[in-house]
Parts: C-alpha cells; structure tokens; sequence
C-alpha cells in the first residue's frame, strides 16, 4: 500500500513509530506534509517503508487461563471496589423513618456506618429536599434531639408528656 493511499490516522501512527518526537493529530496541515515528514524520517534513520515501516495488524494472543505466578499486586488493586460509598442510600433510609431523626443525627449515624464517609447535616438536608423535589413523602423532623437539648428545651420538650400509670385491677 502506497502512503497517499493510507488513512491519516494509519500515516500518524506510523510516523510516531519511526520518529525521535511523537506528533499529534493537529501537528502536519495535509496529508501531503505528513507523508512528506515520514519520507524523511525514514530517509534519514534507512528504513524501508515498503517492508517494516508498514503497519502490521496485531496478532490476537491466547488469553491466559491463570495469572502468573510471579506478577505480586496488592491486594487493594485486585479488590473490585464499588461505585458508591452508599452514604446517599443510607441518608435516604434514615430519612423515611417515622421517628424523625434532626439532620445532624441522621449525619452522626451515617459517619458511624460507613468507612470514610464525611456526611453533614447540610447533606443531609441536601438528600430529603431532593427526595422531596422528587415527590416522596419525607416524614417531619425533630427540631433537636433529646440529647442535645439543654435545660430548658428538654422541660419544653417533655411538658406534652403525660404518665401512665398501671392502674390495681
């Protein structure tokens, strides 16, 4: 095959076979100065384009039934690790619960489950608003949790509480 007949892709990657410097597929303007360049390349290194320069087709190799035995990869390269950290799916789930976690709550319960995850309270607040963007019924949150109240949220908070007692029968 002739190189005024080849395709530009074909001729570029030839010419970065034989050439000191790679080119790009911007670097020559026509074909005409590429098949020029590569003439001169192979002009000036001796190389027989009719014969070796040509490119060859790859021949397809055996695949390997088993890895070799002395290729040592670590062992967190050969683990498939999985898209998602699944931060945003447990956030959802804690959200759809009728007790009505605070945000903060739902974040500190995230972090504690997930290795590596950095979830806050805006995040979380993030995924009810989309859930809610989306149409789905999330249930209404506590203002602040029992445990981070101080004095006086705790007595408002328990004001509404009535005690039942078990009544003699």
């Amino acid at each position: 095959m002739k190189l005024e007949d080849m395709p530009i892709k074909e001729l570029l990657a030839l010419h970065n076979r034989i050439a000191d410097k790679p080119a790009g597929p911007k670097t020559f303007a026509t074909r005409a100065k590429l098949v020029a360049r590569i003439e001169q390349v192979a002009a000036a290194k001796d190389i027989d384009l009719a014969a070796s320069g040509q490119p060859k087709k790859p021949k397809a190799t055996a695949k390997r039934a088993e890895p070799k035995a002395d290729a040592v990869e670590a062992p967190e390269a050969t683990e498939k690790k999985s898209q998602g950290r699944g931060i945003g799916a447990l956030a959802r789930a804690i959200l759809m619960d009728p007790a009505g976690y605070p945000h903060a709550l739902i974040a500190a319960m995230v972090n504690a489950q997930v290795d590596g995850a950095a979830c806050t309270d805006k995040s979380v607040r993030w995924y009810a608003n989309d859930m809610r963007k989306k149409g789905v019924e999330v249930p209404p949150r506590q203002k602040h949790h029992p445990a981070d109240m101080d004095e006086q949220q705790s007595a408002e908070a328990l004001s509404t509480v009535t005690v039942v007692t078990e009544g003699t029968e």
